[in-house]
């Protein structure tokens, strides 16, 4: 992190409770699927129940989280509220998460194949 990238404040320490409240938002499996989902763009309630396989009310309630702590933005369209990654930080958090995952599944599947390897021999 960038000197200039850092919060400031007037004593001069981090606001981690500010950060730490951020994070919880983002320590969901609910709220990464829904993140997700949003990663390929704005959509509605009905349309992320059914990518999620969450029911109305969990979607909704995660939605709301997401909002509160500006990781999600909401606009109103006729009788529709439709939901988007509120920037650039939520995309680099989806893509971050989506390669740690893919680079982890890879790494376990090469221990796997060692581990199955010894054991044929």
């Amino acid at each position: 992190m960038k000197k200039n990238d850092r919060i400031s404040t007037t004593s001069g320490a981090m606001p981690f409770e500010l950060v730490a409240k951020r994070l919880k938002a983002l320590a969901d499996a609910s709220r990464l699927r829904v993140l997700q989902s949003l990663c390929a763009g704005e959509k509605s309630v009905t349309e992320l129940v059914g990518e999620t396989d969450l029911a109305q009310a969990n979607v909704s309630k995660h939605l709301r989280i997401l909002r509160d702590e500006g990781f999600v933005l909401a606009r109103r369209n006729r009788r529709n509220v439709l939901y988007r990654l509120s920037g650039t930080l939520s995309e680099e958090i989806c893509t971050i998460m989506c390669r740690s995952m893919k680079e982890r599944v890879a790494g376990e599947s090469r221990m796997l194949e060692r581990y199955l390897d010894r054991k044929r021999v």
